[in-house]
């Protein structure tokens, strides 16, 4: 049988018990802000680099929910971002990176956070003969990044995803000149080809626009037109033709010579 503490012991013995439980508490509370952090953060890393991706989520949540103003918690913000990118949820990424941008705008994880939202964007856009939406929210996003970090380490990165979504848009808009092509409505295609030549002369669709719609100006017996083109593409375009658009090249500028010689124009 537990004997009963004395009365007059009770008051000074609960105080102590009281006071050692709230030293230990803090104690723990220190603890959980340094050593066990670190730790914990280093296992959710372990866990993103063995492709655990749910483990290291998991991991990377708790830290930023149970010590959002400790050491580790744009890392692991950032990294909690991480797993949804890498395993292809970008919106969700998306909001992730957002996050961190908004609520820690002083970590060292900005810069990154946002490049990293802005080639989510860009694994979001689709095929070229889809929407556009998302192709042109990729764009404005990589616009805003080097308007903000000009002298990014990304910059080389952004520059090529940049090309790469402008061709997409191109591609596009070939697709529809190349259409009306088709149905022998030249007016309609030149549009298109138009479109491309002005807008968007630093893809490599550029020299074959230029060569359909030298096509088109061959259909309309609008020579002169279609001569200007074609030496234009044999000047500077013709490294990025295709074989078959390199032969096209030479058998349009044989009937132009062919027609224009005979005074046919």
């Amino acid at each position: 049988m537990i004997r009963s503490i004395p009365k007059k012991l009770k008051l000074p013995a609960l105080v102590l018990i009281t006071g050692l439980l709230l030293q230990f508490c803090a104690s723990q509370k220190e603890d959980l802000k340094s050593g066990d952090m670190e730790a914990t953060f280093q296992s959710g890393m372990d866990y993103l680099e063995k492709d655990n991706y749910l483990k290291a989520e998991e991991v990377f949540t708790f830290i930023i929910y149970n010590d959002p103003a400790g050491a580790y918690a744009d890392d692991a913000q950032f990294y909690l971002a991480e797993t949804f990118f890498r395993r292809d949820e970008f919106l969700v990424a998306v909001s992730e990176y957002d996050r961190l941008i908004r609520r820690m705008k002083n970590s060292s994880y900005v810069e990154e956070a946002f490049w990293r939202k802005t080639e989510a964007y860009c694994e979001l856009s689709p095929d070229y003969r889809l929407e556009r939406d998302m192709t042109d929210k990729a764009l404005k996003y990589l616009y805003d990044f080097l308007d903000i970090y000009p002298n990014s380490k990304y910059r080389p990165d952004a520059d090529a995803r940049i090309l790469e979504m402008r061709e997409k848009l191109a591609r596009k808009l070939m697709a529809s000149a190349k259409l009306y092509d088709t149905l022998r409505e030249y007016e309609s295609a030149v549009f298109y080809y138009d479109t491309i030549i002005q807008e968007y002369s630093d893809t490599k669709l550029y020299a074959t626009a230029r060569l359909g719609k030298a096509g088109d100006m061959v259909a309309l017996e609008r020579w002169a037109e279609a001569r200007e083109l074609l030496n234009s593409v044999a000047i500077d375009g013709l490294a990025d033709l295709s074989p078959k658009e390199t032969l096209r090249l030479r058998t349009l500028g044989a009937k132009v010579v062919n027609e224009t010689s005979n005074d046919k124009n």
